[in-house]
């Protein structure tokens, strides 16, 4: 039987409906595609929610966003324009939680790489030109425009680089935040030419990864195959091969 993966959605109101969930097709495809059966989830409010939520799935999808409230990391917004929705970045936090403490292969993409760090105690860079000035840049400058690209390299003996091998490769890019302090538990499994963590990894999970850059937008990619190989074959409880 094909795993399945829960994949988290966004929110947002309708005029005169209340709040819809939806969620970019991209994700779905590039799930199904793989090889997998794509689920959307239900927004959590708590622990226990989500902890009973991922036990019915084989992995779990963290997807991309608006930025998570920089008080969860102990600082001030500054750009209060890009928050996401409380209830959504809530959901999504409890469910890194859930599948950490369950072993539920999870993979984030860009938000999710965020929420997995800053679950577990790590912070963001809020605004990468602000932050690291000079960086490459980062971020899409319109909706219908590709976004930038840039090599990621990859570190020697991580997860990451048993899946997509020394070289790293050429990604996409569309982010102003980035990982800043990583948390404890993981380790940087991937950076961009300019410094900035492109992928981090869970050292005491057997899938448990987090990438900035988005491998919907780039299906195929070798390393998205590779990736998403990876991660299924962890869904179906099989060994990840180099």
């Amino acid at each position: 039987m094909k795993p399945m993966i829960g994949i988290c959605p966004n929110i947002r109101p309708t005029r005169n409906r209340g709040d819809a969930y939806f969620l970019l097709a991209s994700y779905m495809d590039l799930v199904s595609r793989s090889g997998a059966m794509p689920a959307i989830l239900p927004l959590v409010s708590t622990l226990e929610e989500a902890r009973e939520t991922v036990g019915r799935f084989d992995g779990l999808l963290l997807t991309g966003g608006k930025d998570l409230e920089p008080t969860r990391y102990g600082q001030t917004a500054r750009h209060p324009d890009m928050l996401g929705p409380v209830v959504r970045n809530a959901s999504d936090l409890y469910y890194a939680r859930a599948a950490q403490e369950r072993g539920t292969p999870t993979l984030g993409i860009c938000l999710g790489i965020q929420v997995m760090n800053v679950e577990f105690g790590g912070s963001l860079l809020q605004h990468i030109p602000e932050d690291l000035p000079g960086a490459l840049e980062h971020e899409e400058v319109g909706e219908d425009t590709d976004g930038p690209e840039h090599a990621v390299a990859v570190e020697p003996g991580t997860l990451v680089a048993k899946i997509l091998g020394d070289g790293g490769g050429p990604v996409n890019s569309f982010h102003h935040q980035s990982v800043d302090r990583v948390a404890p538990g993981f380790r940087v499994a991937a950076r961009s030419p300019d410094g900035v963590i492109e992928a981090i990894e869970r050292i005491d999970h057997p899938f448990y990864v987090g990438i900035q850059w988005h491998p919907e937008r780039m299906p195929d990619a070798p390393s998205t195959r590779r990736l998403m190989g990876a991660f299924l074959d962890a869904a179906r409880g099989v060994p990840i091969k180099a």
